[in-house]
């Protein structure tokens, strides 16, 4: 099943993964000048820059890892009810503000572009979806019942 992502997510994926192959070749040239400096074995610079080269290929290969993706046009995206690319505004009966929750996909979680991201593969992603303005709806939270409000729906501003 293909990974939901919107539009600019997708171009923003692009772009890191561009930044990504840059920054491994930048680090295979450090690893190269630091190993013609001899020993390896105390060769700090060498270590440093070999970690640093397996954690862009770690991140790289995340990102990767949700591919097939499907790209989600702002024109799909629908208020009448919760689904993907909305910003959902939620009221919690314990608590007197409202909080919004961006329901999204994991890479735009992975990249941190929107704040409070509940993606649809979560509990609390799964909770929400279909269900419409003023739907009330209960999540079990730290072992009690605690009830929620939809109050308002919009889509995600692109």
């Amino acid at each position: 099943m293909p990974t939901l992502i919107l539009r600019d997510t997708h171009r923003a994926l692009v772009e890191e993964m561009e930044s990504l192959d840059k920054l491994k070749r930048e680090t295979s040239e450090k690893i190269r000048e630091a190993a013609s400096h001899g020993d390896l074995k105390e060769n700090a610079e060498y270590h440093a820059a070999r970690e640093e080269q397996s954690l862009i290929v770690r991140k790289k290969q995340l990102m990767q890892s949700h591919s097939p993706f499907r790209i989600i046009e702002n024109s799909e995206i629908k208020t009448n009810e919760v689904g993907f690319g909305n910003k959902v505004t939620i009221s919690r009966e314990d608590k007197d503000e409202t909080e919004d929750y961006y329901l999204l996909g994991p890479i735009e979680f992975e990249l941190d572009l929107f704040p409070i991201i509940a993606t649809y593969h979560s509990p609390f992603g799964k909770a929400i979806i279909g269900k419409k303005l003023n739907e009330d709806f209960t999540l079990e939270i730290e072992g009690k019942d605690t009830k929620f409000t939809i109050t308002a729906i919009e889509k995600i501003p692109s």
